[in-house]
Formats: structure tokens, sequence, C-alpha cells
């Protein structure tokens, strides 16, 4: 029997995104030859390493074959995934790309607790500290897999020619420092993708948390307000950072306009290099180096993200196969990813030697000192995340004040005002 938190999320979608689901209509389980299929579906493109992993797995493992599906991972194509885990479509291992979508799934009970299958697996003592950025309900319901390094993008010879240094660790207002220096060179300075502007509220609330001593949101802390005032007056004063409502506006695509030599920074992370490692197809005529992500004067550095968790499906009809493959792919398939820009998060993983495919045949276009540092950067915190319903409040809220429709004061206040009342529910 459905229950009422899963009945609600079905009738709010709709049937029709269950004909869109992105899967097949094999129910998996034991064929007639014996053989276990498992179904597998990430975010990732297959050709851009997903295949490799499972081709590797299923030539070792003829009695255990995975199958993998590929979902978009964006809002709607989440919202399928849930869809289909609703419904029961065939999936035994799922892969979640955000806390927040995973803790959706936790919510409505579509995941195994793996503390019954991991065994001598210790995730944290595996993964590390950042680990417990997945952690739900005081336990682990996937385990996360990519070291996702964040960092910020430099076009190192404009760095040159203005006399800068690459930043071995650097403040926010250093940054608007660089950022108005390259501005005469470029069209902008700095820039980021538009649907990571909240960043700027995580980084500021690494250290004092999203709540107070109080119980009360710590959104109105002096970090925030610095750091949105810093935003807007890149954007609206210095004209070094793109306006928000243009960017979106236009679809900006920053990352393009970084290799095209129109910005001179461009904060974004790993994910990215698969792109600035294709000169033929996108080629440029510059060095890249690499700064560690910034931070609020007298706080903490963040952190790397680990991200891509695993996670078996409570439906399936083989847990202990379906962790077997996640403990695998965790230790040793991950390396066909590499390429495209992911590094195992397990200290039993090839981290070095995924380090070095990622930039394969494009080394001599990056300061390989800088990438190294920012990998290897030490004495961090974890930057927190909110649940999902105050991020999606803080993300429209800043919508609002960089297109100028509301002011600092009343978007704070907006903000705290909705996570107080969200605090209260959920006492």
């Amino acid at each position: 029997m459905l229950s009422m938190k899963k009945t609600g999320f079905v009738s709010v979608l709709g049937m029709s995104l269950v004909l869109t689901a992105c899967g097949g209509d094999d129910t998996g389980g034991d064929n007639d030859d014996g053989v276990t299929t498992l179904h597998f579906w990430g975010g990732v493109p297959a050709e851009n390493g997903p295949q490799e992993v499972v081709d590797e797995w299923n030539e070792n493992n003829p009695d255990v074959q995975v199958e993998y599906s590929r979902y978009v991972n964006d809002d709607e194509g989440n919202m399928r995934v849930n869809t289909a885990l609703q419904t029961g479509e065939s999936i035994d291992i799922l892969k979640s790309h955000s806390p927040n979508h995973l803790e959706q799934r936790v919510d409505s009970d579509f995941l195994l607790d793996l503390a019954d299958y991991a065994g001598e697996f210790d995730i944290e003592g595996s993964v590390g500290p950042a680990a417990e950025r997945w952690k739900m309900n005081d336990t682990y319901y996937a385990v996360p897999t990519n070291t996702n390094a964040l960092f910020i993008m430099l076009n190192e010879d404009a760095l040159e020619e203005n006399g800068l240094e690459v930043p071995e660790t650097w403040t926010w207002e250093e940054v608007a420092e660089y950022a108005n220096e390259l501005g005469s060179d470029f069209p902008y300075g700095y820039a980021i993708d538009h649907d990571t502007i909240h960043g700027i509220i995580q980084n500021a609330l690494i250290d004092d948390g999203f709540v107070d001593e109080n119980g009360e949101s710590n959104l109105d802390h002096p970090n925030v307000r610095e750091g949105l005032a810093l935003y807007y007056d890149m954007m609206h004063e210095d004209g070094v950072m793109p306006v928000l409502s243009e960017q979106v506006a236009t679809n900006m695509q920053p990352e393009q306009m970084f290799i095209d030599g129109e910005v001179g920074m461009y904060q974004a992370g790993a994910w990215r290099l698969r792109m600035l490692n294709d000169l033929d197809e996108y080629p440029r005529d510059f060095n890249v180096a690499f700064a560690p992500y910034p931070h609020f004067e007298g706080q903490s550095m963040p952190a790397h993200h680990v991200e891509d968790a695993m996670s078996i499906v409570a439906e399936t009809d083989h847990p202990e196969e379906a962790w077997e493959f996640i403990e695998w792919y965790a230790n040793e398939g991950m390396i066909h990813l590499a390429p495209g820009g992911r590094v195992p998060a397990s200290e039993d993983g090839p981290a070095e030697e995924a380090r070095e495919l990622i930039v394969e045949g494009a080394e001599d276009t990056y300061n390989l000192d800088s990438l190294n540092s920012v990998y290897e950067i030490e004495n961090t915190e974890m930057i927190v995340d909110p649940p999902y319903q105050v991020l999606d409040n803080i993300t429209q809220e800043l919508e609002m004040f960089f297109l100028g429709n509301n002011d600092l004061d009343t978007t704070i206040e907006r903000m705290v005002n909705f996570h107080n009342d969200y605090l209260e529910r959920n006492r």
C-alpha cells in the first residue's frame, strides 16, 4: 500500500511522467539462464564513462550483469526518477547528484539503509568527513563516489600581463579586486553559472551554519549581507560580473565565454575540465590556472564536495549484489569517469591516476601545480546545505534581489522569515 507521502507525490507529478521516465519495461531480476540483471540509473551520459564501467564489470561478472540508464540531471529529470521509483519501475542502483534529491528519496522510503549491507566498508573512514554531507537520519543511504573539486579557473596569460599571482588562498574581497583588475581586458572579469548563485550564502555560513544557537535562522548573518552586496556591486556597480537577469534571459554560457576569452575568471568545478581538455572542439589560445574556492575574512576555506552518491533502491530483489557493484564502483570502476573530470572519493580509489587522466592530452595548457594544489588543499570545512525547500526559497529571493526588484534588507528579511517558518513547522 502506498504511503501518503508517496501517493501525494504521484498525484502532483501526474502519471504522464511515468510514460516518459528514462527506463525500460524490463522487470529485471533473474533470467532463465540464472543471470542476475541489475538496473543502474545515473545522470552522467553513458559515453562519458558509465558504459565503460558496466562493460568492465559485466566482463568480469558473468552471473551479475548491470545495465545502465541515463536520466537528465535537472529538475524535470529528477522528478521523473522519483516517479519511476514510486511506481515500481525496475531500478536497483541509483546515483543521486545532490543531497537535496537524496533527502527527498530518503523521506519517501525509496532507498535502503546501507548500514545493513556495507559490512567492513566504512563510508566516513573511506571518504572522509566530507561524506557527512550525505548523511541522513544519522545513517547513510548512499555512498558518495566522486571528489568534485571546486575552484576558480583563471586566464593565466591575463594574470601575468596584469602582474597578478595565482592565489593559493584568497577572500571574496580579493576576488572582487582581481575581477576589477581583469575587467579592462575582458567583457567580464568574473562569472559563475547562474544556477549556482546561492553558493555565496552557503560559503558565508560555513562556520556558523544555517541555524544559530537559539534555533533561529542565520540567514541574517553579516557574511550573508557582505556576500550578496559584493555580488550586487560586481554586477551593477563595477560591471565586472554578468547581471543575473541578462545571464538568464540570454542563456549566457560562462564556460564557453571563458574559453572564448570573454571572461577572465570562471567559478566552476572539475566537471568543466572535460570541455577545456577538448581543444579540437573548444580551442583556446591561453593557459589555465586554478585557484581554490574563496572564503570570507576570518572564516574557514571551503572543502571540495563529494558527490555522485550511490544507493540501493528499496524495491530491489538483489540488494547484496547491488552493494557489491557499488563497492567495486567506488574503489575501482570510477577510474573510467576520470576523463570527464571525476576523481574517486574513496581512499582506496586511484585518485592520482584519475587526476592525470583528467588533463591527458592538454597538459601543456594548464598550470598543473595550481591544479594539484587545489585538489590537495587542507584545513577546510564542508559547505553546508540547507533543506531543499529553504534552498528553493533562497534561490527565488536572490533572483528578485539581483534583478533589482527587492533591496538587500527586504531580501534578507524574506529569507529569514521563510526559514524561521520552516524551522517552526519541523521542530
